[in-house]
C-alpha cells in the first residue's frame, strides 16, 4: 500500500457533487466513466483516489487521529487543552475543523462517500459489461473488480459509520450522481437507523466481494494489512451491529432546534436487538475460524511495535485493517501519539535538553534537529491503580520515563568508568510527574525509520483480533440460545480468557459478565480511540466520567495522595529497548513493578525511592476535561454540532439538535 499510496493522483474521478453541495468542489473528472471503469488500473488509481482524501489536513491526516474525537474518557485524555473538541465543548462556530474553504471532517467524508458512490456505479455499469470472454484472463478481471467494488463498498461503510460516531443524525447519499437530478442524490439530515441499515447491507456485500486476506485476486491487495479483506468487512460490521444494538443519545424529534434529547436503545424492539447481536457474533465467529488462534499475537507489545515498524503482512500482525498512510509523507499518527519530544538542537555547549530526542533512538547516535512530537494522547493516572496485577498491558500502555538527550560532558548514569561517562548520551529517565506520562503503544524508538518531520506515515490502527474476540464474547450475553444447527469455532467464555490469558492473567480468573467485558475493553483498548464509543453505546459515558472524576478529587485532597508511589522490577525489565550511548546501543528500559495507591498503604519513602507529583497542584480540567458543575453536558454535547458552513451550504437540508 506504500507503493500503492505512490500511485495517488488528486482529481482522479472527482465528485460532482458531495452531499449536494455541503463540501464544495468543482473540478472535473479526469475521464469519463466509460474510459475510468474499463479498466482494472484505472479502476485501482480511483479507488487510490480515495484513499488520498485521508492524507488532507484536517481530517486523518492529523485531527481526527489526535484526539479531536474519541479521547476524554475515564481512562485517556487529549492533553491539547485549548481543543474544544475534545472538552465536550465544540460549537457551531468552531473554524479548527470546519471553515469557509470546507476542508474539515465532514467535507472529507462526504467526499469519501461520493467518490465511492461513483466507484461503484462504475464497475457496475462499465467494469463487469467490459469483461467479453470466458477466458481465465476474464475471470481474474471479474474477481479484481469484485474486489475492488467490496473495498469501495467498505470505505463508504467506514466513512458513513464515523460519520454517524461524531454527528449522530446524518444524510445517507449512496447513488451516483448522473448529471441529471440533484433530488435522488441529496438527503438531508435523517434518523441514524437508516445509515445503519445502510452500512450493513454494505458491509455483507462486501464481505461477499472480497476474499480473506492471503486470497486476494488483486495481487497488490494480497495479504496487505493496508487493504480490506473479508475480515475488514466483517469486523467493521460486528462493531456497527454493536453500535447500533445499543443506547444512543438521541433527539427526541429530529427537527430543527429541538434542544431536547433522551439516552435510549436505537432499536426498540427486543428481538430486532438479539438479530443484531446474533449477526454480531456470526461475524466474529467468521473471522476465528478462518484466522485460528495466531492471529491474536502472543506477545501484547508487538501488537504494537509491528504498526511503529511499518510491518504490513497481514499474516504476521494482529491488525486486520489499517488505514494508510505513506511512509515520510502525509499522516501525523506518531506525532500526535508518541512521548512528547521537540525539534530544538542540543549543541555542544549547550544546556540539557529534557525532552530533545533523534529520530530514531535504535538506531543511531547523532543528534536530529527537525523530529518533533505534539503528544497530544495521554492517560488518566487512575488507571494504574485498576490493572490487575501481572497484566502486562500496564507497562505498555504507560510510559513514565522521559528520554533526556545531553551534551558532551554529561554524566553517563550507568558508566563504571571516569572516561565512559564524558560522552554524548540518549537516555531514558524516569518521568517525575505523572501528568506528563504518555501512552506507550506509539514510541519514537520502534521505529525503523527515521522521522523527519510532523508527517510520519505511521499507519493508524482501526481493527485487530482482540476486539473481534471481545465483540463475539459480548454479543453472546444478550441471549445465549444462539440459532439451532450452529456451533461457534470457540465458546464466548473461551475468547474471553484468549485475551486475559495473552495479558498475563490467570485463565478463568473472572466471570464473564458485561460488567467485566466493559472493564476488559477498558484495559485492552486504552488509547486506541475506542473507549468513548464503547461509553456511549453502553449508555454510561456521563456515569464513567464522573467517576472518574470523583476519583481525581480523591486523589487531590487527600495528603498522602499528593504522589503516586511505585517501585521498578528489580530485573531492570525493558519495554523498550533502544538507548544509545555514542554510537553503541544497549538494553535499558523502565518497567513499573508495583504501583501504591488508594487500595494499599504507602510504605516509607525510605523504602520507596522512587515518587512520581501526582495532584498537588493540578486544575480541575487537567485530567479529564468537561464541564465538572455541568456533568450533563456530557451527554449533550457527545456529538459535534454540523458547523455553520456546512448548515448554510445545505440549503435548508441540514439543521442541529440538542441546543446547539
Amino acid at each position: 500500500m506504500k507503493a500503492y499510496n505512490k500511485l495517488i493522483v488528486f482529481v482522479l474521478i472527482a465528485a460532482t457533487v458531495s452531499s449536494c453541495n455541503f463540501f464544495d468542489n468543482n473540478s472535473p473528472s479526469a475521464m469519463m466513466p466509460d474510459e475510468m471503469f474499463t479498466s482494472l488500473s484505472n479502476t485501482e488509481m480511483a479507488v487510490a483516489g480515495v484513499y488520498e482524501l485521508f492524507g488532507q489536513d484536517r481530517g486523518y491526516r492529523n485531527r481526527l487521529t489526535c484526539g479531536y474525537a474519541g479521547l476524554n474518557t475515564d481512562i485517556e485524555y487529549c492533553r491539547k487543552s485549548s481543543s474544544d473538541y475534545a472538552r465536550y465543548q465544540t460549537k457551531i462556530t468552531d473554524t479548527d475543523l470546519s471553515n469557509a474553504k470546507g476542508n474539515d471532517a465532514w467535507g472529507y467524508l462526504t467526499t469519501i462517500i461520493e467518490r465511492c458512490n461513483n466507484i461503484i456505479d462504475g464497475i457496475d455499469n462499465y467494469g463487469y459489461a467490459g469483461i467479453s470472454s470466458e477466458s481465465k484472463t476474464a475471470q481474474a478481471d471479474s474477481a479484481s473488480y469484485d474486489y475492488l467494488k467490496g473495498e469501495a463498498l467498505f470505505l463508504r461503510s467506514f466513512a458513513l459509520l464515523e460519520m454517524v460516531k461524531y454527528w449522530g443524525d446524518v444524510p445517507v447519499n449512496v447513488k451516483a450522481y448522473d448529471g441529471q437530478s440533484l433530488d435522488e442524490v441529496c438527503s438531508g439530515k435523517v434518523d441514524r437507523n437508516i445509515a445503519f441499515e445502510q452500512i450493513r447491507k454494505d458491509l455483507k456485500q462486501a464481505a461477499e466481494l472480497m476474499e480473506w486476506s492471503d486470497n486476494v485476486q488483486l495481487a497488490v491487495a494480497r495479504n496487505d494489512v493496508r487493504r480490506p479483506s473479508k475480515a475488514a468487512a466483517l469486523g467493521l460490521l460486528a462493531r456497527a451491529d454493536l453500535m447500533y444494538a445499543g443506547k444512543a443519545v438521541r433527539p427526541t424529534s429530529l427537527v430543527a432546534g429541538n434542544p431536547s434529547y433522551t439516552v435510549d436503545w436505537n432499536v426498540q424492539d427486543p428481538e430486532k436487538r438479539r438479530d443484531l447481536y446474533w449477526e454480531v457474533m456470526w461475524a466474529c465467529d467468521s473471522i476465528i475460524g478462518h484466522e485460528g488462534s495466531t492471529k491474536l499475537l502472543s506477545d501484547y507489545a508487538k501488537v504494537f511495535r509491528n504498526v511503529c515498524e511499518d510491518k504490513t503482512d497481514y499474516s504476521s500482525m494482529e491488525q486486520i485493517w489499517v488505514l494508510p498512510f505513506a511512509n515520510g509523507a502525509r499522516g501525523q499518527v506518531m506525532n500526535y501519539n508518541c512521548l512528547k519530544f521537540n525539534t530544538k538542537k542540543v549543541e555542544e555547549g549547550g544546556e540539557l535538553n529534557s525532552y530533545s530526542v533523534m529520530g530514531v533512538l535504535a538506531h543511531n547516535a547523532e543528534y536530529n534537529d527537525d523530529v518533533k512530537s505534539n503528544f497530544s494522547l495521554s492517560i488518566v493516572p487512575t488507571l494504574l491503580f485498576e490493572f490487575e496485577e501481572n497484566d502486562v498491558r500496564r507497562e505498555v500502555t504507560v510510559l513514565p520515563y522521559r528520554w533526556l538527550v545531553g551534551k558532551a560532558g554529561d554524566v553517563d548514569p550507568t558508566a563504571t568508568t571516569a572516561s565512559a561517562k564524558r560522552k554524548k548520551c540518549i537516555y531514558p529517565e524516569p518521568q517525575a510527574d505523572v501528568s506528563q506520562w504518555a501512552c506507550g503503544k506509539y514510541r519514537i524508538e520502534w521505529m525503523n525509520r527515521d522521522n523527519s518531520s510532523a508527517d510520519d506515515g505511521i499507519d493508524f490502527p482501526i481493527i485487530r483480533m482482540a476486539d473481534i474476540y471481545l465483540m463475539f464474547a459480548e454479543a453472546s450475553l444478550f441471549d445465549p440460545n444462539i440459532p439451532s444447527g450452529w456451533t461457534p469455532n470457540m465458546p464466548a467464555v473461551d475468547c474471553f480468557n484468549a485475551v486475559r490469558t495473552r495479558a498475563g492473567l490467570e485463565e478463568n480468573s473472572k466471570e464473564l459478565t458485561i460488567e467485566n467485558i466493559q472493564e476488559e475493553r477498558k484495559f485492552e483498548f486504552a488509547g486506541e480511540y475506542i473507549r468513548k464509543w464503547d461509553l456511549m453505546r453502553w449508555g454510561i459515558l456521563r456515569q464513567k466520567m464522573v467517576e472518574a472524576h470523583e476519583k481525581i478529587q480523591k486523589y487531590r485532597t487527600e495528603k498522602d495522595l499528593q504522589y503516586i508511589y511505585f517501585t521498578y522490577k528489580l530485573d531492570n525489565s525493558v519495554v523498550q529497548p533502544g538507548a544509545t550511548w555514542n554510537g553503541t546501543k544497549i538494553e535499558q528500559g523502565y518497567v513499573m513493578d508495583k504501583v501504591y495507591g488508594l487500595e494499599e498503604s504507602t510504605p516509607s519513602s525510605a523504602k520507596l525511592p522512587i515518587k512520581c507529583k501526582f495532584a498537588e497542584k493540578l486544575a480541575d480540567n487537567t485530567y479529564i476535561m468537561y464541564d465538572y458543575n455541568h456533568p450533563e453536558t456530557l451527554e449533550s454535547r457527545q456529538y459535534w454540532p454540523i458547523f455553520a458552513t456546512v448548515v448554510g451550504a445545505s440549503g435548508g437540508l441540514l439543521f442541529n439538535n440538542y441546543g446547539y
